[in-house]
């Protein structure tokens, strides 16, 4: 799974500023900030985010990006794509065509 995908899942709900979007998934996942302000620029570029800086709660100015229409539709694909990736992996690591789950392999 691409980590554009899971940014772009993140973006979904609100407009967020880089380090927001690196500490709010710390608990779940372990995003470095090496690798994530690259690829917001890069997804800005693609036109799948916007940004725009404003000041934050703290007073100092962040940049914000937003979700922009094409990122929408790209988030849209790629979670059609997740769902076909896990029920595929689903099926060969529980069984599947392989033999029912919990069968032992002779």
């Amino acid at each position: 799974m691409e980590l554009k995908a899971l940014i772009l899942a993140i973006l979904e709900d609100r407009p967020r500023h880089g380090y927001e979007i690196v500490q709010g998934a710390r608990g779940k996942l372990r995003f470095e900030e090496g690798t994530i302000y690259p690829l917001l620029h890069k997804l800005e570029r693609e036109n799948l985010l916007s940004s725009q800086w404003k000041k934050a709660s703290t007073g100092k100015e962040r940049k914000y990006y937003t979700l922009t229409r094409r990122g929408k539709a790209a988030l849209a694909r790629a979670r059609v794509a997740w769902k076909d990736y896990v029920r595929v992996v689903s099926e060969i690591l529980l069984g599947g065509r392989r033999g029912a789950a919990g069968e032992s392999a002779s």
